[in-house]
């Protein structure tokens, strides 16, 4: 038998208190009708007597009593000795590069040829991971339950992200020891999604299937009123002759037919008009991977949105050419809903002028005292979007006074601390960095020698930091409004990120991110939460339940992979926690058993015992004539 809480045996001490209470009682001698005392001679009687226990059952229940709340408290709990089978997980993986041909049968077949290898009374869970683990079999012995599983997995249109099964292996298993098997095609980028650590008491166990295949993909598909764009690749050696095809809301498709050279890119048109609506492109390759044949895009007709970059001053408006040029690589306002102006001055800040700005970017306050910026608050707390770029141009105690009631403070950095360096995504799953695909990468390269001090509260989302780990990039949602800060600028002074190939994307996405309502025409599939619209298609999945288009992660097309011992380096394998481990299966033990109750119970008889027996009438114990 083990204790929980043994300290509270020290309640145990207590025993002595009814024992003293029982030696020091004294009978009180019933009162007796006698002559008057005057005629009574007085004498004085001495009897010694040793002390006895009075009444030796009542002493025993209180006793008990005091005994079974000290165990209780103590939470006693019954160890086994027995030897306990250490379980085994199976993760399978069934993002969309597993469709390739032959591939998922590999997988199913590893998996079985597993389990076959273990005895009967080894327990076995089944996961399957690709963007996110899902426990399809929590450990059993009951083989045949979980082959049964196994045999209708399927690949489905996530992408790889080896944390995912780790961790879901790691909270099942809860620091004991057991064995997990990781069947997958081994993508080299299911790292770069995040790594994770696995305790040295779980067994690895890698298994790699499939081999390199010819592949010819839609890389993207941009439609706009004049004209549509399809970008195909062939990601294979062998040139290959392909047909390409451009559909609107399931209407006849328009084909053209494109020859592509090995590792080649190509982009092909199809002129417009094209009208409002959800347009699909498809190629037309046999033997690849079926998920990233098509791609899907909305075209919404509405009103451009209105941009506004604010400066302090006319000599400032130079601050904005890099945004300027970014919105015109992403289309000019006849084209996507994007139309750019320059605010300069205090005048630019006014809640007047900015009643129909849909999206603010705040560059520069030289010239600007602190009260002047306070209408920028009001503006984001009335569904404004509001971006703020640090930079020389912007004094962080400035505009603090707008960010910092709005959940992410600012300070200026501190002057004996080096270059914070490039830019590491916090979360690879956040809707903003999952958007940019392949650009995300890009980020890391940017040199970045100069940024403000940014303290996101505790409503506030991290969404990039700087190499040294500070935050780098944070978002705010206050009521209907949305503010977004970088703690470095845009305008090529503190950093390289506006010539980098990232730049434009990540405006574009940033732009659509923030704006939700405006521009919510793309949602990455890995962060779709709803099951039905895990897959490929326009989904009424974007802000307040607007169509948009879910498309898979094109990064999941590359075929480079790791070997078993790359797989295994990347992992962190800390030492298990000893006395933690024991910890936790004592209380587990506890828990399930539940002997505590049993002594409340007892003790609650005992207290009825000791009630009943307390209220017994008495003999005397000595009479007086």
């Amino acid at each position: 038998m083990g204790l929980l809480s043994p300290l509270f045996l020290a309640g145990l001490a207590a025993l002595a208190v009814p024992l003293v209470l029982h030696l020091f009682r004294r009978e009180v001698a019933p009162p007796v009708a006698f002559t008057a005392v005057r005629f009574l001679q007085k004498r004085v009687v001495e009897r010694q007597e040793r002390r006895r226990v009075q009444d030796l059952l009542l002493l025993l229940l209180r006793m008990a009593a005091l005994a079974l709340l000290a165990f209780a408290f103590a939470r006693p709990y019954l160890s086994h000795q027995g030897p306990v089978q250490a379980p085994t997980v199976i993760a399978v993986d069934v993002s969309y590069s597993m469709g390739a041909p032959g591939r998922i049968e590999a997988a199913r077949a590893q998996a079985a040829e597993v389990i076959d290898g273990l005895a009967a009374s080894v327990p076995v869970g089944l996961v399957s991971f690709s963007d996110r683990a899902t426990m399809l079999a929590d450990p059993t012995t009951d083989h045949g339950a979980v082959r049964a599983v196994l045999a209708g997995l399927t690949p489905g249109f996530g992408g790889t992200r080896y944390a995912a099964p780790v961790e879901a292996a790691r909270g099942l298993l809860d620091g004991q020891p057991g064995r997990l098997v990781i069947v997958s095609d081994l993508q080299a980028r299911g790292w770069a999604r995040g790594t994770t650590s696995l305790p040295d008491n779980v067994g690895l166990d890698v298994r790699p299937v499939g081999v390199r295949i010819d592949n010819v993909l839609v890389r993207d598909l941009v439609v706009t009123p004049r004209d549509a764009r399809v970008v195909v690749s062939n990601a294979g050696q062998a040139p290959v002759r392909v047909s390409v095809s451009l559909a609107r809301d399931a209407g006849a498709p328009r084909t053209q037919t494109v020859a592509l050279d090995g590792g080649v890119s190509r982009d092909v048109a199809f002129a417009g008009p094209h009208p409002a609506g959800a347009y699909v492109a498809r190629v037309g390759h046999q033997g690849g991977l079926p998920a990233d044949n098509e791609r899907h895009a909305v075209l919404r007709l509405t009103p451009a949105t209105d941009v506004r970059v604010l400066v302090g001053a006319e000599v400032e408006r130079s601050r904005g050419f890099f945004l300027e040029r970014a919105y015109a690589a992403l289309g000019t306002a006849e084209e996507t809903p994007y139309a750019v102006a320059v605010g300069v001055g205090p005048a630019a800040l006014a809640s007047g002028a900015l009643r129909d700005v849909d999206l603010a970017v705040w560059l520069s306050a030289t010239g600007i005292d602190r009260r002047q910026v306070a209408s920028l608050e009001p503006f984001v707390r009335d569904g404004g979007r509001l971006v703020v770029a640090c930079g020389p141009g912007l004094d962080p105690r400035v505009a603090d006074v707008v960010t910092r009631p709005l959940g992410i403070a600012l300070a200026a950095a501190s002057p004996t601390g080096g270059a914070p360096g490039g830019l590491v995504a916090n979360d690879p799953r956040h809707p903003l960095l999952a958007s940019l695909g392949e650009a995300r990468v890009d980020l890391a390269r940017t040199s970045v020698s100069g940024s403000c001090d940014m303290t996101p509260a505790a409503g506030a989302v991290t969404i990039a930091r700087f190499d040294d780990g500070r935050p780098a990039l944070a978002e705010a949602t206050v009521g209907r409004g949305r503010l977004l800060v970088l703690a470095t600028d845009l305008a090529r002074q503190w950093n390289d990120l506006p010539v980098q190939p990232a730049f434009v994307p990540l405006i574009g996405e940033l732009t659509r991110h923030v704006l939700g309502d405006a521009a919510g025409t793309r949602v990455a599939l890995a962060s779709v939460q709803d099951a039905a619209y895990q897959r490929p298609g326009v989904w009424p999945v974007g802000p307040r339940g607007q169509a948009a288009a879910v498309n898979v992660d094109i990064a999941e097309s590359d075929q480079s992979s790791l070997t078993r011992e790359e797989f295994v380096q990347a992992l962190s394998r800390p030492p298990s926690d000893l006395a933690r481990l024991a910890r936790t299966a004592a209380v587990r033990l506890e828990q399930n058993q539940g002997l505590w109750r049993y002594g409340i119970a007892l003790l609650g008889l005992a207290l009825v015992g000791e009630s009943l027996v307390g209220r017994r009438p008495r003999r005397n114990s000595e009479v007086v004539a």
